[in-house]
């Protein structure tokens, strides 16, 4: 039956067997995060499908592609998942891949939708009738749901491609990216948390100042009033003891 070869060594070339031919998925890290991602069934993995000594992958711009197995550029080899063997050669091989090469354009990739794990997957029910396992495209597929939230082009641009970079030949690379010098966020003299600046307490001052001064319109008012008051009962008890005395 199908077995899992979890080492990295370069000894298995895949070909025909007395079985017929092997059909191994080769895995690669694109991210150093997979160190922590694959405990918990997840990563961001690249793929490659490895029959009759050659890999067969896809990618932006250069559509699928063939290459050394174990050497994809820009990701690094984490294991071969030997998947079984279909009876046929190269002829039915070929067949297979060209079934698939419209449907796998060098414009049609998706990092989402349809990316080289699309293609593994694609290929290996041509060949085999079975699927990748699951954990090499778990994350695109959880990717799913918050694609619009993901720039155009990320989409649109795979990490690996032929002639040894990305699908485009761009410089977007995810495990090995170019140390960049980070920007200065903030700049100028600064102040010390909770010291306010020079502008801040003239403003502080300010705001004081008004304070008071409406604070003391406000008492004058209320003495006038209470004033007003008292000299109104004056006037009042005044008259009624005029009253009582007529």
């Amino acid at each position: 039956g199908p077995s899992t070869n979890m080492s990295g060594g370069r000894g298995y070339e895949g070909g025909r067997t007395r079985m017929g031919t092997s059909v191994i998925l080769n895995v690669y890290d694109l991210s150093p995060a997979n160190e922590y991602l694959c405990s918990v069934g997840l990563g961001l993995h690249h793929s490659g499908v490895e029959v009759l000594g050659r890999e067969y992958s896809f990618a932006s711009g250069g559509g699928v592609f063939d290459s050394s197995p174990k050497e994809a550029p820009g990701a690094k080899f984490r294991e071969s998942i030997e998947l079984g063997h279909f009876e046929g050669g190269s002829a039915e091989l070929n067949a297979a891949i060209g079934d698939l090469r419209e449907e796998f354009g060098p414009d049609r990739y998706n990092l989402i939708r349809r990316n080289c794990n699309h293609f593994a997957n694609a290929l290996i029910w041509r060949l085999l009738g079975r699927t990748i396992p699951g954990h090499v495209n778990r994350l695109a597929d959880y990717g799913n749901c918050c694609s619009c939230l993901i720039p155009r082009k990320l989409l649109e641009e795979a990490p690996v491609g032929p002639g040894g970079g990305s699908g485009n030949g761009s410089s977007y690379q995810v495990f090995s990216p170019k140390k960049q010098d980070t920007p200065a966020v903030f700049s100028g003299s600064g102040h010390t948390l909770g010291a306010p600046s020079q502008e801040g307490r003239m403003s502080l001052l300010g705001s004081w100042r008004g304070r008071a001064s409406q604070k003391k319109a406000q008492e004058s008012l209320t003495d006038r009033r209470e004033k007003a008051k008292r000299a109104a009962l004056a006037r009042m008890e005044a008259a009624g003891a005029g009253q009582k005395q007529n």
